[in-house]
């Protein structure tokens, strides 16, 4: 991942404020709807010098209503080569505006623990915790900036969802020569002047009500308000760019990466030993992929121009260990051995589009390559040890792309797979004794992204992650499993394939002569999202899927079908149910094909939607009824 600094800029760019707050009981009704905590007010000054320093002047007034908003009092940012914090203060007040606690510079935890294996970064962190509330806390801060400034802090008056905003404000002043390029999601007020030799922005926004959080809205970078800020010129840990757009962007990485990709020759000859007897320029790809991950492992790596140039492939093949960038890098210049030509690219794991006509660094976190054969364009993430040579996988799998190229940066989108092709497939046979009790077996099998998500704990080692997996795909009140048995395809569209033999007790419920069963014993929770009468976003669903379940009851000897459910053919814009039941001597088959279909649908529809989703969850709810003879 890149470094930190892309999510701290973005997201944690906690913006002044006036340490004066409002009343608690002067919170509008409106901003304390569907809230858990209210800024009060928030300010920030961004103030340039030069190109590599500036001050950053923050003030932060939040209340606390409840303790599911705690998070929203605590103090966070980070500190490195580029960033120091100066100075630091903080109050806490009750509910009716008296000082309960003063918090100094002592009292931060500064802690250089961290997720990466190589950083020069350090947290700065104060937990603020009350028993009581309301409470409101006051932050203020300043933050000194050097060694090049990449971009500007956004301007993001959420910290998160459920936290609504009274009155935000942030400026930025920079040298008269300097101009801004901004770009916003929401109705920001923007304004634009040059005072005393300073070229002064200011962008403010007022009552702001909490967002929701909802069950597949679109991402939160897209649905937050934030204006995205950046400059055309600039210098970074002594390297210098230009960000006017994608291309120019592009240049600047191009550069990172020259003469990063050298091998030594004891690499190099070996590189070719392994390519040998290969027949295609597809097969020797694919040679060298599966070799770099059988020889190196994913840490994470914040070093180098900030966290954005990968180390030297050499290091890498030494030590067997890089992030993103260093195994992208290293597998490029595996390639470059065989005279194959490939390309560094950069791509977002939580946002699909890159904004075309707005080049900047927040909204690529990752980096993956590009390897342009011949009507045969593969993506590969390098990153994985375990990933299918050729999986796409769903982080990254239809969402644009940086190609990084002599020429510049060029965006490109990557594949996306068929709806259909995201898919589980399950079969059960239970054979039911009169006491309630069945024996059977089961078979699972999971598709692309549903096998990517689902592989390491179907073929995991540990018994109890697999007994997990089944339980958390069938529903039943006690269950025995023996000979358990796993199948990887590790092909490009990968799957992998459970199988079991089940003992089940307490299963049919009986009442006198009837035994009630369930039509279907398969977990299918994930249908029951909505239950909410309203919604505020538009339903956004990434990939669909299909689900395919066949189940085989073999009832007991003495027992004929009372009652059975009827078939269902139901066909909606979103997706797709059909269940069918058929009847034979002794034994009935239900089969149930789901198909959910990908796309962003207008919140005018919720209530469709809705509605087929419930259909879902009632059809699998439905019971066989038996009785006695």
């Amino acid at each position: 991942m890149f470094k930190y600094i892309l999510f701290t800029l973005f997201f944690t760019s906690t913006i002044v404020m006036q340490a004066t707050g409002i009343s608690i009981s002067a919170i509008p009704d409106s901003l304390s709807e569907n809230a858990f905590a209210v800024v009060d007010n928030y300010e920030a000054i961004f103030s340039q010098t030069d190109q590599n320093n500036a001050t950053y002047k923050v003030s932060k007034t939040v209340t606390i209503l409840s303790q599911q908003g705690e998070v929203y009092g605590h103090f966070f940012t980070y500190g490195d080569k580029f960033r120091e914090l100066k100075d630091f203060s903080g109050i806490v007040k009750n509910a009716v505006g008296t000082v309960i606690r003063k918090i100094g510079k002592k009292d931060l935890k500064i802690s250089s623990f961290s997720e990466h294996m190589a950083t020069d970064n350090y947290s700065i962190v104060y937990e603020c915790k009350v028993p009581a509330y309301p409470y409101t806390v006051e932050y203020t801060y300043t933050m000194r900036w050097k060694n090049g400034i990449l971009a500007y802090p956004a301007f993001v008056p959420f910290d998160g969802y459920m936290q609504s905003v009274v009155k935000a404000n942030y400026t930025l002043e920079l040298p008269a020569d300097k101009n801004l390029r901004h770009k916003s999601n929401f109705g920001v007020l923007i304004s634009d002047e040059v005072v005393n030799n300073k070229h002064v922005y200011t962008f403010s926004a007022n009552n702001l009500k909490a967002m929701e959080k909802e069950p597949l809205a679109p991402s939160y970078r897209e649905i937050c308000p934030r204006v995205l800020i950046g400059t055309s010129d600039f210098c970074y840990d002594s390297s210098c760019g230009n960000m006017e757009d994608w291309k120019s962007y592009g240049l600047w990485v191009n550069g990172l990466l020259t003469d990063r990709d050298v091998l030594p020759e004891p690499v190099i000859s070996k590189i070719k030993d392994q390519v040998k007897d290969a027949k295609t320029e597809r097969e020797k790809v694919e040679i060298l992929y599966k070799y770099l991950q059988d020889n190196s492992r994913y840490v994470s790596i914040q070093l180098g121009i900030g966290g954005f140039q990968p180390i030297e492939a050499s290091s890498v093949a030494k030590s067997g260990y890089g992030d993103c960038k260093g195994l992208s890098n290293l597998m490029k210049a595996y390639l470059n051995v065989v005279g194959i030509a490939s390309n560094y690219c950069e791509i977002s794991m939580k946002e699909k589009n890159l904004h075309k006509d707005f080049a900047n660094v927040s909204q690529t976190d990752h980096a993956i390559l590009l390897v342009p054969l011949r009507n045969d364009s593969i993506w590969l993430e390098c990153t994985s040890q375990t990933l299918p040579f050729g999986y796409i996988h769903d982080d990254i799998s239809g969402h644009d792309a940086l190609v990084i190229t002599a020429e510049g940066g060029k965006i490109c989108r990557l594949p996306v797979y068929s709806d259909t092709d995201n898919k589980t497939i399950s079969k059960l046979t239970l054979n039911i004794t009169e006491d309630g009790a069945a024996k059977g077996n089961l078979t699972l099998s999971e598709y692309l992204h549903t096998y990517a998500y689902n592989v390491s704990r179907m073929t995991s080692k540990d018994r109890d992650k697999v007994v997990n997996y089944i339980n958390k795909n069938v529903k039943f009140p006690k269950v025995q499993l023996d000979n358990i048995n796993v199948t990887e395809n590790k092909a490009s569209q990968p799957s992998c394939t459970l199988t079991a033999d089940l003992t089940v007790g307490d299963f049919v419920n009986k009442t006198g002569t009837r035994l009630f069963i369930p039509i279907c014993p398969l977990k299918k929770g994930h249908y029951e999202l909505f239950s909410s009468n309203k919604r505020t976003y538009d339903i956004c669903r990434d990939y669909g899927f299909s689900e395919s379940d066949t189940i085989i009851y073999i009832i007991p000897d003495g027992y004929t079908f009372e009652s059975i459910p009827k078939d269902i053919d139901l066909s909606t814009p979103y997706g797709k149910l059909k269940t069918i039941i058929e009847q034979s001597e002794g034994r009935i088959t239900y089969t149930q094909n789901i198909d959910v279909f990908s796309g962003i649908y207008s919140k005018s529809v919720y209530n469709d939607i809705k509605a087929f989703f419930g259909e879902i969850a009632a059809a699998t709810k439905r019971r066989i009824v038996l009785k006695k003879i």
